[in-house]
Formats: structure tokens, sequence, C-alpha cells
């Protein structure tokens, strides 16, 4: 095949215009129904878990925060020996 034949074949095909009316009748009505069999279908946990993640990292924002307060006052209240575990140190100690 030459390329005179080739370029007859691709101008050929150029020109051809299919029927796509058939594969238009309907689409609204295949899209809105496959749209509908996902929404049926369950969700999958990562969907879910990826949904919660802003609650998860509040929730460990808080506790950071909650633990790093209670071990700032657990060490001012050791150095300051006001805590509980003054007065525990001080009975088993002998004072």
């Amino acid at each position: 095949m030459n390329d005179e034949q080739l370029n007859e074949l691709f101008r050929a095909a150029r020109a051809s215009r299919p029927d796509m009316s058939r594969a238009e009748y309907g689409f609204e009505t295949r899209l809105l129904a496959a749209i509908r069999e996902l929404r049926n279908q369950p969700t999958p946990w990562a969907t879910i878990a990826w949904r919660l993640m802003p609650v998860f990292a509040a929730i460990v924002v808080v506790t950071g925060a909650w633990s790093y307060s209670v071990q700032s006052q657990m060490s001012t209240e050791a150095t300051l020996g006001t805590g509980d575990e003054a007065a525990l140190t001080g009975l088993f100690g002998g004072e």
C-alpha cells in the first residue's frame, strides 16, 4: 500500500460520519440509573474513615493539649511539693 492509497483511506474515514443517534438514545436515563446503582451500594469503610478524618484530627489535638497541660501541672506540683506524690513520699519516707 502506497502513501496515496493510505491518504485516500484517511480522507474517506474523516468524511464518513457514523450514526450516533442510537448511542444518544436514553443517555440520561442510563446515566441516572448508573448513579442510583452506585448510591445503593454500601459505602466502604475507607471512605467513611476519610470523611471523619477532621474529627479524628481534632480529637488528637485536644488529647495532646490536655495531656500537655496535665503533665505540666503535675511537674509544677512535684517541684512545689504540694501534690499527692509529695505527701505519699513523706509518709512512706518516714517524715
